[in-house]
């Protein structure tokens, strides 16, 4: 693939590998805590430097230590010299200082570095009583912000700044989505062979979808699928699918229209009566209405962008009049015997180009479904047993360790993973008015082409209740979804829950559904025994086996 999408970093910081010198990589770039470049790895003087060496534990180093400081430390720091200048605007440091003073009711403007000068300046007027209520009133007064106008422009260094991390960083930022895909072909009606329906509204024309393929397999696209069909055809089989047209009937779809910016422009039709359409909505480690999670995601440049992930929305949003469960998932969904005990069980997301989620399997093994309302979605899947690489799970999986954005997992890792897994592995792109079906236990990932909205849901069917139960029983510790984040619950309450939560579904299951919990607990009683019995069985050593001729020297 051609890399005609590069283009060099603002700050003038380009790889270790384009030093021509050695003594380039040896230059003090940080004053007297350079003597840390050296000892993190080991070299008694800078001569002993070469090209090969790494510097992992001195970046872990410096951005363990910036970590501590404040605004105004980083801003006088950042102008000592060129190495502390480009380490801060390049790292996450203003965004990491941000996530500390701004937990709740974020509103980013313009650069993580103008908001968080803007924030310092904001508490700064008032120290001793500065609530997040005020900060926000005192934010949208603009007489109040007139004296904080200001803008970050980035400045080239003179002298190169040789670092791989952060070199890194800027290629994920500018990697294209579609990195990998390779161009597609045309059908014999000359339309794209793997697109879908793109957004029309009457006035407007169809918008032209670039056509792609990928070297992994096509998840299927069916229209007019009857919830029969989908539970023999799919789900039964625990297998992904499209469905393509069902969203395009809800009034969500309708409102959206295509365009992300309509989740600001048109949110008083997506709110309930007597409900703010500013109240705040998660998104991540923060907080941001709709509005300024809009003005965010058209503003920021980060090479992993803030995610609106909130699973309370149907709280303040009027779900019922925007969307409807389609019938194909609406029939079995087991966890609603729970009632308002369930698992949290649906999301709306939203997130601009290059946002999304890394490789992870959805929580206590439910399928799930993920309906895209604006934008484009890439999507890449793996079967269970075919774990991606660069993707490394806790044996129990309560953790999975990865890349840090969806980017560096496509820059570092899709090709071994295709390689790997060629002929078990997914690959599609979803159009807006698409639902994407995803088995349970199934790997997904997902990145954003566009700016996106979806909704998505998680559920329990017949299909996968034997292996949601041997889950819940035998994973306790990873089950999720019942208020482990929440601020008033103590960790204490939430092991507890884990710990008898297998049982507490179980008994409203037996109370609801007697004659499936039947047939369900004799299966796993089976199978319980058949694993008893096959860890109990001893395979004889060739050596030891009556039929073995033994061993001879065969020479």
């Amino acid at each position: 693939m051609t890399q005609s999408w590069f283009r060099p970093h603002p700050l003038g910081i380009y790889p270790r590998g384009n030093a021509r010198k050695a003594e380039l990589l040896s230059a003090p770039r940080f004053g007297t805590l350079s003597v840390f470049q050296f000892a993190a790895k080991g070299w008694m003087r800078k001569s002993a430097i070469v090209k090969e060496s790494t510097e992992e534990a001195f970046v872990e180093l410096l951005l363990h230590l910036l970590s501590f400081f404040s605004v105004d430390d980083l801003c006088r720091l950042s102008a000592t010299c060129t190495g502390w200048y480009c380490f801060i605007h390049a790292s996450e440091s203003f965004r990491q200082n941000c996530s500390l003073v701004s937990s709740k009711c974020l509103r980013f403007r313009g650069s993580w570095k103008e908001t968080a000068i803007r924030i310092f300046l904001l508490e700064a007027t008032d120290t001793a009583s500065f609530s997040v209520t005020k900060r926000h009133r005192t934010e949208c007064d603009t007489s109040a912000a007139n004296g904080f106008q200001f803008k970050h422009r980035p400045v080239a260094v003179s002298r190169a700044f040789f670092n791989d991390y952060l070199f890194q960083v800027w290629m994920c930022t500018i990697l294209p989505c579609h990195y990998h895909l390779l161009p597609g072909v045309k059908d014999d009606a000359g339309a794209s062979a793997n697109h879908g329906a793109a957004w029309t509204c009457e006035g407007n024309l169809p918008q032209q979808r670039s056509s792609f393929r990928s070297l992994l397999k096509d998840v299927p696209r069916r229209s007019g699928l009857s919830p029969r069909e989908f539970r023999e055809q799919f789900e039964e089989p625990s297998l992904p699918v499209i469905l393509t047209d069902v969203a395009t009937d809800w009034p969500f779809f309708k409102i959206l229209q295509g365009r992300f910016e309509n989740l600001a422009e048109k949110k008083e039709e997506l709110f309930r009566p007597g409900v703010s359409p500013d109240v705040s909505m998660r998104c991540e480690h923060t907080t941001m209405t709709v509005s300024d999670y809009v003005r965010y995601a058209k503003e920021q440049t980060d090479e992993r962008p803030i995610y609106m992930f909130d699973a309370e929305f149907g709280t303040s949003m009027a779900i019922e009049s925007l969307y409807s469960v389609p019938e194909h998932f609406v029939c079995d969904d087991f966890f609603k015997v729970l009632g308002d005990a369930r698992p949290k069980y649906r999301w709306i997301i939203a997130g601009p180009r290059r946002s999304g989620s890394n490789f992870h399997v959805d929580p206590n093994y439910t399928n799930a479904w993920n309906a895209n309302l604006a934008g484009r979605k890439r999507w890449i899947l793996f079967p269970p047993g075919c774990t991606p690489a660069g993707v490394f799970p806790a044996e129990d999986m309560s953790e999975v360790t990865t890349s840090v954005s969806p980017s560096e997992w496509l820059l570092n890792y899709y090709d071994a993973s295709v390689e790997r897994w060629r002929g078990f592995g997914y690959e599609c792109i979803c159009e807006p008015g698409d639902i994407m079906f995803i088995p349970c236990g199934w790997w997904h990932f997902v990145i954003n082409l566009e700016d996106s909205v979806a909704i998505t849901q998680n559920y329990v069917s017949e299909s996968n209740l034997l292996r949601v139960m041997k889950f819940l029983f035998a994973m306790k510790s990873s089950i999720s979804g019942i208020d482990e984040d929440a601020e008033d619950v103590t960790s204490e309450v939430v092991e507890d829950r884990r710990a008898h939560f297998a049982e507490e579904f179980a008994t409203a299951m037996r109370a609801s559904f007697p004659d499936l919990m039947q047939r369900v607990e004799v299966e796993f009683k089976k199978e319980t025994e058949q694993r008893r019995q096959k860890k109990q069985e001893c395979v004889a050593l060739p050596l030891l086996d009556a039929r073995s001729e033994g061993f001879t020297f065969n020479f």
